[in-house]
């Protein structure tokens, strides 16, 4: 039986790299991205509420997933209240991102290809991640493309994983194949308004990078 990402995040990941593995959106879009994807993950397990503008804990039972739990345990600790934004920023700087490509990596659903690369100033290892698992690759993509295509009820995990691909800059290469993805990007943002971690991705993303064209 083929290994199934276990996370919206590992989801993201596989959609973000594509088969020679490069990645199809820039760093800062990718790191929000997973980042958003976490807290997303965690909301939908009924762990996150929002408690006015800051992000809260509403149950600190952990969800049996080791990466999802330290997170969860790290916004339990937190010394001040912080809005999801700032916490999609937070993200950031940590190492899950690297640890989830591990994982996926370990159930050989992305390979690791390490090179070196010549430039100007020395040579630098660059490291890619060619998907390997490519029917994780095509169901992911075509849950969120039915979603804005076709009139069946999209459940709310896919929402959730639109949501994202619309929020950091994914639509393009998700949608592109199935029509206008500037229209099927904003239809998929209509749908999930309300989607506050999206939300905030959006807003981490316009302060990086100073403009919300994802």
């Amino acid at each position: 039986m083929r290994n199934v990402p276990e996370t919206l995040a590992e989801e993201l990941l596989l959609l973000a790299y594509d088969l020679r593995g490069k990645c199809r959106i820039g760093p800062v879009e990718l790191d929000c991205g997973v980042a958003g994807a976490m807290l997303s993950e965690l909301r939908l397990a009924d762990r996150l509420r929002l408690d006015g503008t800051v992000l809260a804990v509403a149950d600190a039972e952990p969800v049996g997933d080791p990466i999802l739990d330290g997170l969860l345990a790290d916004i339990a600790a937190s010394p001040r209240g912080r809005t999801p934004q700032e916490w999609v920023t937070r993200l950031r700087a940590t190492d899950h991102q690297q640890r989830l490509l591990a994982r996926l990596a370990d159930r050989g659903q992305v390979a690791v290809d390490r090179h070196r690369l010549h430039r100007t100033f020395g040579v630098f290892v660059e490291t890619r991640y060619p998907v390997r698992d490519i029917v994780g690759l095509w169901e992911a993509q075509q849950r969120v493309v039915a979603a804005v295509t076709t009139s069946a009820p999209a459940d709310a995990r896919t929402l959730a994983l639109g949501a994202l691909v619309a929020g950091a800059g994914l639509s393009k290469p998700v949608f592109a194949t199935s029509g206008n993805w500037r229209v099927l990007r904003d239809r998929m943002r209509a749908m999930t308004e309300g989607d506050w971690i999206a939300d905030a991705v959006r807003r981490a993303l316009a302060v990086e990078l100073g403009s919300v064209s994802v």
